[in-house]
């Protein structure tokens, strides 16, 4: 049995969770297990996480973001899988799932922020998938354009998003709401009786 078990699961100590997995899962992760980094186990998995997603396989993704949840990782390293695990839903269409993994992260944020930006440079990283995906969920597939004007104000408050940005994403919103008006107006005349 320990022959059939790829070598970087192995040095990372993960038999038992392979052995969890189905056939299915197995062949998924011998298609990525070269880029799986196996310094530990949390590396291992945001490896693999970060690779599933890149190929667009949320459904693999989702299976390893899962698998994580009962791991004895830090608050920082939590952040991270949840950072990925945030994509992964919103790939799935998991819309709600998605918006709690958010809000996670959001209560989080505040803990961890001093070794964000150590681990960056100094400065916060452009990419935060639970500011982002959050606003792209409630306007793109929920339409909630008042929520999304509030929750842009309260990540400018927090620091996490420039004056510049909030102004940028605010008239991005508002466009994005009025071409949607637009778009409803022609749908209902084309609908509508001919005359």
């Amino acid at each position: 049995m320990t022959s059939d078990i790829p070598v970087k699961v192995q040095e990372v100590g993960l038999e038992d969770w392979y052995g969890s997995l189905n056939d299915m899962d197995r062949v998924k992760l011998k298609k990525y297990i070269d880029k799986a980094d196996t310094s530990s186990v949390f590396s291992f998995f945001l490896s693999l996480i970060r690779a599933a997603i890149a190929d667009e396989n949320y459904r693999f993704g989702l299976t390893l973001c899962v698998a994580t949840s009962t791991m004895p990782f830090d608050m920082y390293q939590r952040f991270l899988i949840n950072e990925e695990f945030i994509d992964v839903l919103v790939g799935r269409e998991m819309y709600n799932d998605a918006k709690n993994v958010c809000n996670i992260n959001l209560e989080i944020f505040p803990e961890i922020r001093g070794r964000i930006e150590e681990e960056n440079g100094g400065k916060l990283p452009e990419r935060l998938a639970f500011r982002n995906r959050y606003i792209d969920v409630i306007v793109g597939v929920e339409y909630a354009y008042d929520e999304a004007f509030e929750m842009l104000k309260k990540y400018n408050s927090m620091g996490i998003l420039t004056d510049e940005d909030l102004e940028y994403r605010t008239n991005s919103i508002r466009t994005h709401r009025l071409q949607r008006s637009f778009d409803g107006v022609y749908t209902y005349r084309k609908k509508g009786s001919e005359s």
